[in-house]
């Protein structure tokens, strides 16, 4: 009779569908904040973060356009950066928004529910006075503010609607206008 036992209880656990819970592999940081500035060069600022860390992973990297940055940073940081996980994108003045948000739709890793916010003096130097900024923007989500997603973003641009962002400032960040989106000049 006990010999039954263990391919029974092997049985019950496939029938039932019990799987292990995935996770990411071990020494692998998960960006929250992307910060995008400039044209050509294009820089990506990656921030990791969100559940009040003292020094959460960062990263920075350039490239002549937008995939071409995306395609270093993930070993730009001290430790492996996923973009699995990316939730909030933050862009200065200066990018070429429509083609920013193209890249990130057609990348299988970032999603199109992150959404877009606006920095005052650029994303790395709004990124750079922030502690951790994914908590600082988790906030401004529960209190309202709402921010556009990047398909949200980018039908209204492809649509000929004025686009308006949350403009951000501070080491919070903190939420200090709304702006309609202009483009690089």
């Amino acid at each position: 009779m006990r010999r039954w036992v263990l391919p029974a209880l092997a049985l019950a656990v496939l029938v039932l569908g019990w799987r292990p819970v995935p996770r990411e592999p071990e020494g692998l940081a998960l960006v929250r904040v992307l910060g995008v500035d400039g044209s050509g060069p294009l820089i990506l600022t990656a921030v990791c973060g969100g559940d009040d860390q003292e020094n959460p992973s960062r990263g920075e990297c350039a490239g002549a356009d937008f995939q071409r940055a995306l395609e270093g940073l993930p070993w730009s940081g001290e430790e492996e950066l996923s973009l699995t996980s990316v939730s909030y994108i933050i862009v200065g003045r200066d990018v070429e928004l429509r083609e920013v948000l193209l890249a990130v739709l057609r990348n299988e890793e970032l999603g199109a529910s992150a959404t877009v916010w606006l920095a005052e003096d650029g994303a790395a130097a709004l990124l750079a006075g922030c502690g951790d900024p994914a908590s600082g923007l988790d906030l401004l989500d529960r209190q309202g503010i709402e921010a556009p997603t990047v398909v949200e973003a980018l039908a209204e641009l492809e649509g000929g609607e004025t686009l308006t962002l949350p403009l951000l400032a501070g080491a919070g960040p903190a939420l200090i206008d709304w702006e309609e989106w202009r483009g690089a000049a």
